[in-house]
């Protein structure tokens, strides 16, 4: 038995219980969301994943397997040695990066239009 089979297996029926209901919630809003553009629906998914991960290790498995969840993995590790401020910086200059290219975006759209 694997580490994570063994901790899916310790957690105690409420605690699934519970991961499971927020599964539900994250996937339908992240569904809504991806036919709203008001709503982040990627981002529910997402987290709804790394839940099902938690509580399955068949799905964690799965979801290792996947070249984009290692690329998400490895950017984490290395933010995770910067310390806070550190941290705040890379955070603002990610931050000012989406909205110079959404507004990249805007005027592109505008001279089309």
């Amino acid at each position: 038995m694997s580490d994570v089979e063994y901790t899916a297996s310790r957690m105690p029926f409420i605690f699934k219980a519970m991961c499971i209901a927020v599964i539900a919630i994250c996937v339908v809003i992240g569904l809504v969301g991806l036919i709203l553009p008001i709503i982040p629906g990627v981002l529910f998914l997402f987290v709804a994943a790394l839940l099902l991960a938690k509580i399955s290790p068949r799905f964690e498995t799965i979801l290792k397997s996947t070249s984009v969840l290692g690329r998400v993995r490895k950017f984490r590790r290395s933010i995770m040695v910067l310390s806070v401020p550190q941290r705040l910086k890379l955070s603002f200059w990610i931050m000012a990066r989406t909205i110079v290219n959404t507004v990249e975006s805007v005027i592109k759209l505008v001279k089309k239009a």
